[in-house]
């Protein structure tokens, strides 16, 4: 297994991907849909899943063209409603276009996809359907949730600092480290964050 992370769009979102004997998982397609199919293309590798954090356009822009190809979309409920199709995007005055979800997730669902593990946990605040992804229980996918030395902003509309801060709390209590792949920003771990980010104290 590999994992590749690109970073677009205007504010430098993470989209992952991850390779396994030719399959892909992109996480968080920010927007260039074209760089990204090149990118796998380039790794003789076929998008066959899409999983989503949350659904603010910044996490969702290459979604559309990118599930085209035949790609399955995963995501909360909860988010998928946010999306205003055709006009502001959430909360941000952004234009997307429809795009299906196969897959509405939920807290505790375990999606075995190209032969990996993903672990649903749902994480509210950033939004409400925020969720994050725990693949073979090492990395998590941890969307605008949790960032190196920082936390989710919650002054957007729909965002909650309680449930942030809740939510921050359940990832904290996980029993053991775990890699920490971002929405934005650098990669970290559970075990700094636990001891370093100011946020969580």
């Amino acid at each position: 297994m590999q994992i590749y992370t690109l970073g677009s769009g205007p504010y430098s979102a993470n989209t992952y991907i991850i390779i396994e004997n030719g399959n892909a998982v992109v996480i968080d397609p920010s927007d260039g849909a074209d760089s990204i199919s090149d990118f796998v293309c380039g790794k003789n590798a076929e998008i066959k899943h899409i999983l989503i954090t949350h659904g603010h356009f910044d996490h969702v822009g290459a979604v559309y063209e990118l599930s085209r190809t035949g790609a399955l979309t995963a995501m909360s409920e909860t988010d998928r409603k946010l999306i205003v199709f055709g006009s502001g995007n959430g909360v941000f005055d952004v234009r997307s276009n429809a795009f299906d979800v196969s897959d509405r997730v939920c807290d505790g669902d375990v999606l075995e996809l190209i032969g990996h593990e993903f672990k649903v946990i749902a994480t509210p605040g950033h939004t409400p359907g925020s969720v994050c992804y725990i693949l073979d229980d090492e990395y998590i996918f941890t969307g605008d949730t949790l960032f190196r030395l920082s936390i989710g902003r919650t002054d957007f509309e729909y965002g909650n600092s309680a449930d942030l801060m809740l939510s921050l709390k359940k990832l904290l209590s996980l029993p053991h480290d775990y890699k920490i792949l971002p929405g934005h920003g650098q990669p970290t771990t559970l075990y700094f964050e636990r001891r370093n980010n100011p946020y969580v104290h």
